[in-house]
């Protein structure tokens, strides 16, 4: 049924149907409770659809701004916490870094401290070289706690011994007695003394009686260490 018709329209239809219209102008208009009658209400009626029509459109618009900013938001926050990761994974490398670096750096002031000690030990008891030799076995007495040097025993072992009773064990050990300053033996030991030739051949002898043979007799050292060298 249509709203507004022709006044032809109007004649065809029976008594019953014409009655639901009314004439407006040279049309007839349906006559119902609640419409407008006149063509300003009309007019009123498709502006307030119109505005109910804008009203949607920006309602519509207002949420796709507000779901582009909240997926917006989603990504910055991604990269936010992306960027913390990458920042933390760094800093963990430089804090790895700088930790291997103070261990090395600790490990090498410990040996350095460790060289130290040794050295004073076998100066304080030997000479020259054999100070030198003497050192490398002084070291393996020592150890690194806390900061300090400390000696041990033979197994490692910490002790309450002083460097200067390590000294005086070396000193007093007969497997050093070659190397210690004043209990060297002279003459014809094991590796001959300076008025006699050697009575070992180069390879049957010890290392402490090649030491021995080169603080008594340096010249019989280098023909003996020579000799052997040109088999």
């Amino acid at each position: 049924m249509k709203y507004k018709i022709s006044k032809a329209e109007y004649e065809a239809l029976d008594a019953a149907m014409q009655a639901l219209y009314k004439a407006m102008g040279d049309d007839f208009v349906l006559s119902v409770e609640g419409l407008p009658a006149g063509g300003e209400d009309l007019e009123g009626l498709k502006r307030q659809n119109q505005t109910l029509l804008d009203e949607a459109k920006e309602a519509k618009r207002l949420k796709r701004e507000a779901d582009e900013k909240l997926e917006r938001e989603k990504l910055d926050a991604a990269k936010a916490k992306g960027d913390f990761e990458q920042l933390y994974a760094s800093s963990e490398q430089a804090l790895a870094a700088e930790r291997t670096r103070l261990a090395e750096l600790t490990a090498s002031i410990e040996r350095r401290d460790l060289t130290a000690a040794a050295s004073k030990v076998s100066t304080s008891i030997a000479d020259g070289e054999n100070a030198e030799i003497l050192a490398e076995f002084v070291q393996r007495r020592l150890k690194i706690v806390e900061g300090q040097v400390k000696v041990t025993d033979a197994s490692g072992n910490l002790t309450i011994a002083t460097l200067d009773d390590l000294a005086k064990e070396f000193q007093q050990a007969p497997r050093y007695a070659a190397l210690v300053r004043g209990t060297q033996a002279n003459g014809g030991g094991a590796a001959g003394g300076k008025g006699g030739g050697a009575t070992k051949t180069w390879d049957q002898m010890t290392g402490m009686e090649r030491v021995e043979l080169r603080r008594t007799n340096p010249a019989e050292h280098a023909r003996m260490k020579a000799a052997a060298e040109a088999k």
